[in-house]
């Protein structure tokens, strides 16, 4: 899974929960995010702000600005994804960055660390990785825990979201001192893992770990 696709599993399952709720009704010009919902563009952007949304979101773990901040080119993460039948990494990469957005070269690796095929460069705006930490209040809770990781202790929003099937529960840990995707994504059928996702390496952002 690359770089667009993690990060386009939240903006996906926030669709998903928004779905079955009533249409946006707001009159603004800017352009939706992908989760469907009508953000007003003259909102001060507020790491705890809810945003003018229809039906009501949780705040989001970070501002578009915040992210733009950590993300600088060089920037690098490795990842870990694990399924009951299958486990695999990859490495992401900041090769470009500007005020509006940046692009994302994904790399899957061998089990030695080494590169197992050719990057994958994709584009997204900042407002589009902010917007992936959608998630409606009637589907998900959240709350701040302090979690053992591959990088270490965190502190952090854990966003639990329910759905989109009755016996599924995502989790979400967005650790305070990183900005950007989650540290951990975890995923339960019926009280059982069915897949995690973590990030197991950081290097070259403005917060790495000590």
């Amino acid at each position: 899974m690359n770089a667009r696709g993690v990060l386009g599993s939240l903006g996906l399952l926030s669709m998903v929960l928004l779905a079955g709720c009533s249409p946006s009704t707001s009159g603004e010009e800017s352009a939706p995010p992908p989760t469907g919902a009508a953000i007003r563009a003259d909102v001060p952007a507020t790491a705890l702000e809810r945003v003018a949304d229809d039906p009501p979101l949780l705040p989001r773990p970070f501002t578009a600005d915040q992210i733009r901040d950590e993300w600088v080119v060089g920037y690098e993460v490795t990842w870990r994804r694990w399924t009951p039948d299958n486990e695999t990494r990859e490495r992401w990469q900041v090769v470009a960055a500007d005020a509006e957005g940046v692009d994302i070269a994904s790399t899957p690796l061998d089990a030695d660390g080494g590169a197992a095929g050719e990057p994958r460069v994709e584009h997204s705006t900042w407002t589009d990785l902010r917007d992936h930490a959608s998630f409606p209040e009637d589907h998900a809770t959240r709350e701040m825990v302090t979690r053992a990781t591959p990088l270490g202790e965190l502190e952090g929003w854990l966003y639990t979201v329910r759905g989109p099937k009755e016996d599924t529960v995502t989790e979400y840990f967005f650790a305070n001192r990183f900005p950007g995707a989650p540290v951990l994504m975890r995923v339960e059928l019926g009280g059982v893992p069915v897949m995690i996702m973590e990030q197991v390496a950081r290097s070259g952002a403005q917060h790495t770990p000590s």
